[in-house]
């Protein structure tokens, strides 16, 4: 076979037949690859190309993990355009909850942190339609799996075909993750150990016969550290007990209050952000008994006769029970990786080296391949991670001469915490305003947060005219955010605001000219916390040295090189990158810089004129775009 045969368009552009050559070769090997290439560059149809290559040649399937469910979906698109061309086997997975058919007509919302409990319950008790109707299919089962498989679909349209077919579309996907030569799923099917099992568990499929991808790599550290977490609040506990007592676990309930008492005196008691775990633990034994932690926390996570009550009467579901149950769990681990936290009246459980299991993990697979877009420096991206001590490869895709991009770094303005101001949020808004008046096209806007976008995005939009603005707003949910995606590519010279690191600035693809400048407007370094100081005393304990580069400076920056190639999605294209952040220019920033963004920047403190002026000179000049820019803009 060649790997032409596995490549979904007609020709490689420059540079993507030598990734797929080398995941290819990293496949057959069975090593680690590190691959990295800008956003845009087409990695997601070079890798694939490389990876479904080596794994009919050596009888594996590939196992393609996203961070997000968008992701998800776009990988599936780029799958589905090779199936027009290659018959090809393929599953996307997301979770039960995603598929869910019965929960729609339920008259009560089902909280995903339960939903467990509420599809057992009909499952068992013969009142899922949906489930029951699977096996009434027959021979049309190999029928539905094989239209499924060979034509992936969008998420939406399998909920529509499944629900035309009325059966589950989760069950359905299972047998086509059984016999697919390429499985795409979130990061928690490889890294969540409880999640770990609906993939390989019963021998679905065999980690040794799995050539994995990971793509967006960058966000593994990040996520393990939130799998491997846990915090609790004074609010958790009180919907606890309500839940408790509702459910009629009068025991449970009481305990639960003993147990919020207890916690509000340690919490009272502390001095500092850190507690010692083993002293509390000792001192809750000495006060309620030597199995009365352990008690509590069987109860609250094995309670599923009185949530099926709940169920099978049209109660609520508990969901903080859970919350609460697993929180307690971790708290009596006795793992010493878990440190106790408290921070305005939150505990938190902090794993200081969530990484730890992450080798062995990727040992467990014939092969492993990590993707993304940003991990200069390697070796310190490689120990962030942990597995330095694989001794993977590394492959970085030389991009220059394929994009055109001007970088104007504003020098006059900073959202460093402690210079954060209406004063200082007016004269960012005032850049913003200036740069819109000069560029015509399309601008996406990144803000470090949430509350810095707020009041970025109002103080701006009050000085604009005649433009259609967009905002990201926390707690989005898909279906609202493809909603505001649509509207930006419907309408050219809208402006999106949103956050770096969020839906916008990572999980969407803004082709052609639908976007012609990126603003980042500071920098997202994670505030002062103890979960952050915590990491970092275990890794100084460890000896390692550049901690802070690690876990506070190189995520930030990433999400703001993100941010700022997101207008760049095809080869040739001409666009424009604003870094409104005068910690931009230090030299340890500069130094981190991917190329493309620092080959032809201008730094200063810049008026509107000026702006205008290096905006038009830009777009006048008549240079000719790089060999790339007549090649298909659609991977």
């Amino acid at each position: 076979m060649q790997i032409e045969d596995y490549f979904a368009y007609e020709s490689f552009r420059p540079n993507q037949r030598e990734l797929a050559l080398k995941v290819h070769q990293n496949c057959q090997s069975g090593g680690v690859l590190l691959a990295e290439a800008m956003s845009g560059f087409g990695k997601t149809a070079a890798v694939l190309s490389g990876a479904l290559c080596a794994a009919e040649e050596t009888g594996s399937k590939v196992v393609y993990a996203c961070r997000t469910k968008r992701q998800v979906s776009r990988v599936s698109e780029e799958i589905a355009l090779l199936q027009k061309k290659r018959p090809i086997r393929a599953a996307a997975m997301y979770s039960k909850f995603d598929y869910c058919l019965l929960k729609a007509t339920n008259h009560r919302p089902v909280p995903q942190d339960s939903f467990s409990w509420y599809c057992g319950f009909n499952v068992s008790n013969n009142l899922c339609s949906f489930f029951l109707n699977i096996a009434l299919l027959g021979g049309r089962t190999t029928e539905y799996v094989d239209r499924i498989s060979y034509s992936i679909p969008d998420h939406s349209s399998l909920l529509q075909q499944s629900m035309s077919a009325h059966v589950c579309p989760y069950e359905m996907v299972k047998l086509a993750v059984a016999q697919a030569a390429v499985i795409v799923v979130p990061y928690h099917f490889l890294f969540d150990p409880s999640s770990q099992p609906t993939l390989f568990g019963r021998n679905l499929i065999e980690p040794q016969k799995v050539a994995l991808v990971v793509d967006e790599a960058h966000n593994l550290r990040d996520f393990l550290r939130s799998d491997r977490s846990a915090s609790l609040t004074g609010k958790d506990l009180s919907r606890a007990t309500e839940e408790a007592e509702q459910l009629m676990m009068t025991k449970t309930a009481d305990s639960l209050k003993a147990l919020t008492g207890f916690l509000n005196r340690v919490l009272d008691e502390a001095t500092n952000w850190f507690l010692d775990r083993r002293s509390i633990l000792t001192r809750m034994k000495q006060e309620f008994g030597d199995i009365w932690l352990q008690t509590l926390t069987f109860e609250l996570n094995a309670c599923s006769g009185a949530a099926w009550y709940a169920v099978s009467y049209g109660g609520r579901l508990p969901c903080y029970i859970l919350r609460v149950g697993d929180f307690l769990n971790k708290l009596a681990s006795p793992s010493q990786e878990l440190l106790l936290t408290k921070w305005d009246g939150v505990l938190g459980l902090v794993n200081t080296n969530p990484v730890e299991d992450l080798p062995t993990l990727i040992r467990s697979f014939q092969s492993s391949t990590l993707v993304s877009a940003t991990v200069n420096p390697s070796e310190v991206f490689l120990r962030s991670i942990g597995i330095d001590s694989l001794l993977p490869s590394v492959y970085s895709v030389q991009v220059n001469g394929t994009v055109r991009v001007r970088t104007l770094l504003d020098t006059g303005v900073t959202t460093k915490y402690k210079t954060r101001s209406p004063q200082m949020y007016s004269r960012i808004a005032g850049k913003i305003t200036a740069i819109s008046s000069s560029v015509t096209g399309g601008i996406g806007v990144f803000a470090p947060s949430y509350a810095v976008l707020e009041p970025v995005y109002e103080l701006t939009c009050a000085r604009l005219h005649g433009r259609r603005t967009l905002r990201e707003a926390p707690g989005l949910s898909a279906s609202e955010a493809n909603e505001i995606a649509e509207s930006f590519r419907s309408e050219r010279g809208c402006i999106l605001f949103g956050v770096q690191g969020g839906r916008f600035s990572e999980g969407e693809d803004f082709r052609g000219d639908l976007m012609d400048a990126s603003v980042v407007v500071g920098l997202s370094l994670p505030p002062p916390s103890p979960q952050l100081y915590a990491e970092y005393t275990f890794m100084k304990w460890k000896g390692e040295q550049q901690s802070y580069l690690m876990l506070a400076l190189l995520p930030g920056l990433r999400k703001a090189f993100q941010a700022a190639g997101r207008h760049l999605r095809n080869p040739g294209k001409k666009g424009l990158v604003f870094l409104l952040d005068k910690r931009f220019d230090s030299p340890v920033v500069k130094d981190l810089m991917p190329s493309w963004l620092k080959s032809n920047m201008i730094h200063g403190d810049f008026s509107p004129p000026e702006t205008d002026a290096l905006v038009t000179s830009f777009w006048g000049d008549q240079e000719e775009p790089g060999p790339l820019a007549q090649r298909d803009p659609g991977r």
